[in-house]
């Protein structure tokens, strides 16, 4: 790309010369650099100044953002401008009011961290890795993650494979497919990280593994606009800790402190915000109102609000109502529970007896394998590869504690002493 100047260009603070142009936006600012070199024309010698585009988007958690052209493009489709409007906590704002932050603004963030993490570790696919973080979440459902398994469980689609289907042009518009090719990025390697095929193990690790992008901007983000302020970890150190064997990642044995800051800032927010108690009795209260409606697999695309408002006038509007109204079901009981067949039959029984009530296991059994959680981390220590938790006491006592569980009942108040009665029997039993 070339631009054609005067022999003396106009820069932020006059005429002066400078290679270095810089236009100010309001969402941020752009930079234009080049080599500045002399080209003849029939009329008069003129300067000419290759540049190189980018905008500067101004976050919170990061400060300044650097977004090439290529990936200005694909933020600019319909497609991720409706992040915009899909929360990033789903329905958590309504216990912590700051909680607004969106997708879209995580999405950013997780581009950034993964560039960062890309350049440390020498990423030979910089550029799919970089658009495979940034539209990981461009299929999120409605309320993020709060209606998942419905979706899943009516019509066989996750986030996930809605994403990979956009990116592939196959559902959506078709712009992003055209703009990733435009730009020498592969959308099928773009697909292959995020549905860790296997064939890009760095680049997939680095979007979503044991210490991945994702995650560190989702707990930066969400101790931010949640107001908790639990986050002890620090980024540049984490990074600078990471190790590459061209596959895995794994840490020396000197980095186990900014891991292990790492993951109890995660666990502290999975007990502080995400299974916060009035989170997780909205969280249910709505999920009855979409069983209820049993929406189409096409609103599935919608926004946040456009989803609320199909619901308030649907069959489970007197619960969006009362919710609405911050008339919630109460505690009615609670008990520690071990095993997952337990849940399952417990489920079977209250819902003949008390089909009104709602049933919350926390952390719920899904939590129980490395996977989900992502606590299999290996350290290179005396020149083999060990699990973290085999080295850190801490580490190892945290992940314990993510296999006591409780069972909730939530219910009507007047009906606590008998639901807390049966409880207490069945689980004596």
């Amino acid at each position: 790309m070339a631009l054609y100047l005067s022999e003396n260009p106009p820069g932020p603070e006059g005429s002066n010369g400078n290679l270095n142009l810089r236009c100010f936006w309001r969402a941020g600012s752009r930079e234009l650099k080049g080599k500045l070199h002399r080209t003849p024309s029939p009329n008069q010698e003129r300067s000419v100044l290759s540049i190189n585009m980018f905008k500067i988007i101004q976050d919170p958690i990061w400060g300044p953002i650097e977004v090439k052209p290529e990936f200005l493009q694909i933020i600019d489709t319909e497609e991720f401008q409706r992040l915009h409007w899909i929360g990033q906590l789903g329905l958590c704002h309504m216990v912590f009011p700051g909680a607004t932050q969106t997708r879209f603004q995580h999405s950013l963030g997780t581009m950034h961290i993964a560039e960062k993490m890309g350049e440390k570790l020498s990423s030979k696919r910089i550029g799919e890795l970089k658009a495979a973080a940034l539209l990981h979440d461009i299929g999120h459902f409605p309320f993020s993650h709060s209606f998942e398994n419905f979706f899943m469980e009516k019509y066989g689609i996750s986030h996930e494979s809605v994403s990979m289907d956009i990116i592939r042009g196959k559902a959506g518009s078709g712009q992003i497919k055209d703009i990733l090719e435009k730009n020498s990025i592969e959308p099928e390697v773009v697909v292959s990280i995020l549905a860790k095929s296997g064939e890009f193990p760095l680049e997939e690790s680095i979007v979503s593994g044991p210490i991945d992008s994702d995650e560190i901007d989702y707990l930066a983000r969400d101790s931010y606009y949640t107001g908790v302020n639990l986050l002890p970890f620090d980024f540049r150190r984490i990074v600078s800790v990471l190790m590459t064997d061209g596959e895995r990642i794994y840490i020396e044995q000197k980095g186990i402190p900014a891991i292990e800051s790492l993951l109890i800032s995660r666990f502290l927010m999975y007990k502080s915000v995400y299974f916060h108690k009035t989170v997780r009795i909205i969280q249910k209260m709505v999920s009855r109102a979409v069983d209820l409606e049993s929406p189409g697999k096409s609103t599935s695309s919608m926004k946040d609000l456009q989803f609320l408002d199909m619901l308030k006038h649907g069959k489970g509007g007197d619960i969006i109502r009362r919710v609405e109204r911050r008339e919630l079901v109460k505690l009615t009981a609670q008990h520690e529970i071990k095993k997952e067949s337990d849940e399952k039959s417990f489920r079977k029984e209250m819902n003949d007896r008390f089909p009104e009530a709602y049933i919350d296991v926390v952390p719920p059994f899904s939590f129980k394998n490395d996977d989900r959680v992502k606590n299999r981390i290996d350290v290179m220590a005396h020149g083999k590869y060990l699990d973290i938790r085999t080295i850190s006491p801490l580490l190892h006592s945290l992940y314990d504690s993510f296999n006591m569980r409780k069972i909730f009942v939530y219910g009507e108040s007047e009906r606590k002493n008998e639901i807390e009665n049966f409880t207490s029997k069945f689980f004596s039993s």
